[in-house]
């Protein structure tokens, strides 16, 4: 039992070996079937696969990633839907739709790069790198994309 956003949760987690051949997954070398038993929700179960054999990835470390990789849901996909927009996309052709993500993809790598050298980089947001991109027309991100050492 523990505390997921102040309200407790129980989380099973049942493991076993598995092979590539059985899952189709390649690589895939232990699959999982976690529980969340939260309060006040119905119980979620989830499939989890990794390629780390048990020996290397224990059911509490197992836990412990699935836990963090929200950070993955929670930094990423933020920027994409706040300040790009990226659910509110109508586009359904599926070529389209990876041309789109992979620019907003490599907009959120420029703004990573342009916050890093940004002084409080941490007030820094999505909105003040268009911003600053959008005075000189794109060029400092063009001049980034097309040089060998690039710098914003």
């Amino acid at each position: 039992m523990e505390k997921n956003k102040g309200v407790p949760e129980s989380r099973t987690l049942e493991t076993c070996r598995a092979t590539p051949e059985n899952l189709g997954f390649p690589f895939a070398a232990q699959a999982a079937i976690l529980v969340r038993q939260h309060t006040g929700r119905k119980d979620e179960t989830v499939a989890l696969l990794t390629s780390l054999p048990p020996a290397d990835l224990n059911a509490q470390q197992w836990l412990l990633a699935n836990r963090q990789s929200w950070g993955i849901e929670n930094g990423l996909h933020q920027r994409l839907d706040v300040s790009l927009n990226d659910d509110r996309c109508r586009v359904r052709n599926p070529n389209g739709l990876w041309v789109l993500g992979m620019f907003r993809r490599l907009t959120n790598s420029l703004f990573m790069e342009w916050r890093s050298h940004q002084p409080m980089a941490k007030y820094k947001t999505t909105t003040d790198f268009q911003a600053a991109m959008g005075e000189n027309n794109l060029a400092k991100a063009m001049r980034f994309v097309t040089n060998k050492r690039p710098c914003l």
